[in-house]
């Protein structure tokens, strides 16, 4: 490990700062993110709730989640049929914004099954299916029956929130919503020409990834076998295929069991491989990087000694504060750095420079769905089992404490590490 190396470090430890009611200091100690109650993670945009576990900063290190094996043959290639694995966005996230969980355009699956203004695409979606059908001759009956075979698996998805179809009517949701999305990412047959348009594919891509507008993975894979000839067994070209449809060029493990498509995604936003790698490295300096951050920003948490001997606390200071105690911005462009990691998406990897003072984030681009799509990949990862990391949840956190207002979100632009296509800096702060 070189000079340059040693001397990096994840901010991933916390180092607290005790004042008494008269802001005198008491006493310093640090502390690691793992000892802090779930209570302190919040933010002030609503997400008091959101944070059900520790949040490490930056490089958290990866911790491989994989449900009980199945002896089913799809859950031998790589597709989970795990129970409960389809949920409804909580009451409490909902409330915040509903608008970010509801489709645009298309509906999947039963959620928001033939809501009104979804209808016009549920019309192409059935009109779409038999025109295929009819002009690649597939079986109807067997599609149907395969369909029949799959019902209690399929309903097993949704216990979390059961579904009150009947049977016949369930089975041909699937049957349409799967034969659509399959065609989508494969490209199998002839498009319609309403596809071609960019904004209508582009509002698809974001309804597709929407927590409440999810097939299980092994319904899409089993219309895939019968529609795609000598598809074999290999689920990993499916989803190979749909990250492609979602314009993401890392695919994990062949190993890593898929549950839809939103799983298969969030899979692919960890960190990458040589950040984690890192991490490990300079995990013993941690604590002292950190330490570095709250000597030039007087301080990162503070916790007011209170007579019941209650501590409320705060986090890092937002970027504009930052700043002005000596610490500068880099935003890394995420296609330069995929370049160096062989690919591999590297939008969680966080460096704090202790010499240089710099901390170096992945250039973040805020469009018209930035927002939606986290608040789904958070959402999404409330119903993860302790111990399992949770990305999104802490990156947002880390990112709302650098951005408290319109100036905080014009110094990380100018610093590269946000690239607004929204044009306006205070709705980003929001």
């Amino acid at each position: 490990m070189n000079q340059q190396d040693s001397e990096c470090a994840t901010v991933n430890s916390v180092p607290v700062i005790y004042f008494d009611e008269q802001q005198s200091l008491l006493e310093t100690h640090t502390t690691q993110m793992g000892e802090l109650p779930s209570a302190t993670y919040m933010n002030r945009q609503g997400y008091t709730s959101v944070i059900s576990q520790p949040m490490p900063v930056t490089y958290i290190g990866k911790q491989q989640f994989l449900p009980e094996a199945y002896t089913t043959q799809m859950s031998q290639a790589g597709v989970t049929e795990n129970r409960g694995c389809l949920y409804r966005v909580p009451h409490r996230l909902r409330e915040v914004n509903e608008k970010a969980y509801e489709p645009n355009v298309v509906s999947i699956g039963p959620y928001h099954y033939r809501k009104q203004h979804l209808m016009a695409m549920q019309v192409i979606k059935e009109s779409f299916f038999w025109k295929i059908a009819a002009e690649n001759n597939l079986n109807i009956v067997e599609l149907k029956m395969t369909m029949r075979s799959l019902e209690p698996r399929i309903r097993k998805c949704y216990e979390e929130a059961p579904i009150h179809l009947h049977s016949d009517e369930l089975l041909e949701m699937m049957l349409f919503d799967s034969c659509f999305i399959v065609q989508l990412i494969e490209g199998i047959y002839p498009v319609e020409d309403i596809f071609q348009v960019g904004r209508i594919q582009t509002d698809i891509r974001h309804d597709l990834l929407l927590l409440e507008n999810q097939l299980p993975f092994f319904v899409l894979f089993e219309l895939y076998r019968m529609m795609v000839p000598n598809a074999g067994e290999d689920v990993h070209h499916l989803a190979r295929s749909a990250l492609s449809f979602f314009k993401i060029s890392h695919f994990p493990s062949p190993k890593t069991d898929i549950m839809h498509l939103l799983d298969l995604v969030h899979s692919c936003q960890h960190p990458s491989h040589l950040g984690i790698k890192k991490h490990e490295e300079f995990k013993a300096k941690e604590a002292a990087a950190a330490a570095a951050v709250v000597q030039a920003s007087t301080a990162v948490v503070v916790a007011a000694a209170k007579p019941n001997s209650q501590r409320s606390w705060k986090f890092i200071r937002s970027a504009t504060e930052l700043e002005g105690a000596g610490i500068s911005f880099f935003g890394d462009h995420i296609e330069k750095m995929k370049d160096q990691n062989q690919g591999i998406e590297v939008m969680f990897d966080i460096m704090f420079t202790k010499d240089t003072k710099v901390l170096k984030i992945p250039t973040l681009q805020v469009n018209d769905w930035t927002e939606s799509l986290f608040r789904n990949y958070m959402a999404y990862e409330q119903f993860f089992p302790r111990g399992k990391p949770t990305y999104f949840v802490d990156y947002v956190v880390f990112m709302d404490n650098l951005i408290n207002t319109g100036k905080d979100v014009q110094l990380l632009c100018k610093s590269e590490v946000i690239d607004n296509w929204l044009g306006d800096d205070e709705a980003v702060a929001l």
